[in-house]
């Protein structure tokens, strides 16, 4: 069967038709999610044109030409193809190129920022019984941190990380006065959307922290809340995700001063009695 690219060189398209896949291809990350009303939506032209766009590329219906694109994007999402397109880009100042885009991620992040759903997400939150928290692969290190960070603001909290947590999760309590918090840098990890999918079910709210609205774990969740995981050679970037996180436990701790300031005051009692400083 014929990719993409090699439908693209054989069709008769036109200059239209030709801008258009070469933007729906170029927007793999955002357009692999929509359907033809969304895609006729995003760049302003008919669902008719998409059809026959697809029609003349060879694809005897959407569901196929939607199945080339999941497929092309999955490709995409494994570190052994982000770092065959670093090399294959020449490389250059790998130490530049990594803060420019971690710092790149971070401002985007700012941009996108919803800050009506930031603080249902955060209210949410704060009247909650326990917040799960659920990630797998490098995604994990953003559950570790909002995990350490909770807890410093006294807060119940229960991580669940790494293959086998869509069935660990459902040998939790979680229900109607709990949070859940999914991060996902891939977005179509399965165990992660299922964690979701089943926390919603038994009631809980659900925030997905990802960094595309239209993708399986956002469909999945109540809120979500973007977060640009752009990296540069081997795999995904957190630097957004922490900086989200700081966000959200800053919000958290503004609106119970009181509360926050008692619970520093006993962490400091606590690890004062224990003699791990240095002076």
């Amino acid at each position: 069967m014929s990719s993409i690219t090699e439908r693209m060189q054989q069709a008769n398209l036109t200059k239209k038709e030709r801008t258009i896949i070469e933007k729906i291809t170029r927007d793999i990350e955002k357009t692999a999610f929509l359907n033809g009303i969304g895609l006729a939506e995003r760049y302003d032209v008919s669902a008719t044109f998409i059809t026959r766009l697809i029609q003349k590329l060879g694809y005897e219906k959407f569901a196929d030409f939607k199945k080339e694109l999941r497929d092309r994007y999955q490709r995409m999402t494994f570190p052994k193809d982000m770092y065959r397109h670093f090399l294959e880009g020449g490389g250059g100042n790998i130490v530049k190129a990594s803060i420019t885009q971690d710092v790149q991620n971070i401002s985007n992040m700012e941009t996108l920022l919803d800050k009506k759903v930031l603080n249902k997400v955060v209210s949410a939150i704060e009247k909650s019984d326990t917040v799960y928290m659920v990630a797998m692969f490098g995604s994990e290190v953003a559950v570790d941190a909002l995990f350490y960070y909770l807890g410093r603001l006294g807060m119940k909290r229960r991580k669940v990380k790494g293959v086998g947590l869509s069935k660990k999760i459902e040998f939790t309590n979680i229900g109607k006065d709990d949070v859940l918090v999914a991060f996902s840098s891939q977005r179509i990890v399965k165990e992660v959307v299922a964690a979701a999918e089943y926390a919603r079910k038994q009631g809980a709210k659900t925030v997905a922290i990802t960094d595309n609205a239209t993708n399986p774990l956002a469909c999945a969740c109540d809120y979500t809340l973007l977060s640009p995981v752009k990296g540069v050679a081997i795999d995904y970037t957190n630097a957004a995700n922490i900086a989200m996180i700081n966000v959200i436990v800053n919000c958290l701790a503004e609106r119970d001063p009181e509360k926050v300031q008692a619970q520093l005051e006993e962490d400091e009692r606590f690890w004062k009695n224990k003699d791990i400083f240095c002076m």
